[in-house]
């Protein structure tokens, strides 16, 4: 099921402040607290979203939390129903960008209040249609998000490659591949079932490729995919696979868990994954030691242009108040919260994650020589190219690098594909 199908429609840009979630009222707390039901993927984890209920109800005792999680992997065939049915959850999340705005028919815009919800935030806008604070936005962030390449140092050590050295081009990482299998590991743990490679890979190696105002081109669905510098991008992807860098089985398996696993067993010397939320460094430096992971950029196709040694930021999970919820002001209450400097602290302490609130106390950040390289590359930010993708182009991206890999599909066939899916977005018709 493709997440243009689960899209339930598109409303127009030019919605009225005056139909926002401001002043909105709705919610009867005569009869006792409100309950509100919020649908998530428990980005984090479950312990830290036991503190988020914990934590919010003590400090609400007239609101209630009923959380409804979902698998990630699952997640779009439980919101599509609701999504169709415009009835359900009060709260309900997705991945910022055009996923979000694929279905923010479901949401009811901030109006005002945005501004006052993100103001302690570090935010790339990825709530707001067009990645612009003066449009329309449809709920809230607390997670700071993008890629980095994971590598197990001891691989890299048995495999004659210094591990304070990881590579930095495409070259040095092409020779690091060749070593690594020579030393009978993978070098590289991934999967590619699920549009993870949209959000993840691509646009690491999009940033060799691309200018800012390319990557807005992506979004404004301006730049065609038949453009040179794309089609670069997709050959790129296409050596990881056919040149044997990543595991046989890449393209029947997901990235989470399975990609993941390969790395964390010690089976692959690098992973392709993310900084927040899911599998991110605290799992695999439980899994390998921390001493023994390493955290770099992707290896730049140019090391020279101009994004290449910059990071694809992004934030992670939107909350956003749903159309249909009778109890708005309460969903806009708890979505606030969310994006406080209390749940930053929360999600710092439980999800080992980076937070996007500005005043959470420094002195809580992990001492994890990974997370704190991670900080050091989250301070050179660019634009996600991943999220500027729609619906049909992410399933498309997916499924061609599937295609490719097994030698279904050349390289310009896929551009063509990536094309027709762009061309079928109704979200990009729109102007976004």
């Amino acid at each position: 099921m493709t997440r243009r199908r689960l899209a339930a429609g598109i409303v127009a840009a030019g919605m009225a402040a005056a139909a926002l979630l401001t002043g909105c009222g709705g919610d009867d707390a005569s009869s006792g607290p409100v309950t509100l039901k919020v649908l998530t993927w428990e980005p984090g984890g479950t312990e830290y979203w036991k503190q988020v209920k914990t934590s919010f109800e003590a400090t609400h005792p007239d609101i209630k939390l009923d959380m409804q999680s979902v698998p990630f992997d699952k997640y779009p065939e439980v919101q599509g129903p609701y999504i169709t049915s415009q009835s359900g959850p009060d709260v309900m999340a997705n991945n910022a960008g055009l996923e979000l705005f694929d279905r923010r028919g479901a949401y009811e815009p901030l109006g005002d209040k945005a501004a006052e919800i993100n103001k302690d935030l570090v935010t790339y806008s990825g709530a707001c249609e067009g990645f612009d604070t003066a449009k329309p936005c449809y709920g809230v962030p607390f997670s700071y998000q993008g890629n980095v390449l994971y590598y197990n140092k001891s691989i890299l050590t048995a495999a004659g490659l210094d591990p304070e050295k990881p590579p930095a081009t495409w070259t040095e990482f092409s020779a690091a591949c060749d070593a690594v299998k020579k030393a009978g590991k993978t070098c590289l743990a991934l999967g590619l079932s699920g549009t993870f490679p949209a959000y993840w890979d691509f646009p690491e190696i999009a940033r060799s490729y691309l200018s800012e105002d390319d990557i807005r081109g992506l979004l404004a669905g301006t730049l065609s995919w038949k453009d040179p510098k794309l089609v670069a991008v997709l050959g790129k992807l296409a050596e990881i696979t056919t040149k044997g860098w990543a595991n046989s089985n890449a393209p029947s398996i997901t990235m989470l868990p399975d990609g993941a696993d390969i790395f964390q067993r010690g089976d692959a010397a690098f992973a392709g994954t993310i900084i927040s939320d899911a599998v991110n460094w605290e799992a695999f430096g439980k899994a390998l030691g921390d001493d023994k992971l390493g955290v770099t950029r992707w290896p730049a196709a140019d090391p020279g242009a101009p994004l290449a040694q910059k990071f694809s930021g992004i934030e992670g999970a939107v909350y956003g108040v749903t159309k249909w919820s009778e109890k708005k002001q309460a969903g806009l209450e708890f979505i606030t919260w969310l994006a406080g400097k209390e749940n930053g602290e929360l999600w710092v302490k439980h999800a080992k994650g980076q937070p996007l609130n500005k005043n959470v106390d420094k002195a809580l950040l992990p001492s994890s020589p990974a997370f704190q390289k991670i900080q050091e590359l989250v301070a050179e930010p660019t634009l996600h190219a991943g999220v500027m993708l729609s619906g049909p182009e992410a399933d498309a991206l997916a499924r061609g690098w599937q295609q490719v890999s097994l030698g279904q599909l050349t390289v310009d066939k896929w551009a063509e594909q990536m094309q027709q899916a762009l061309e079928r977005s109704p979200t990009k018709k729109q102007g976004n």
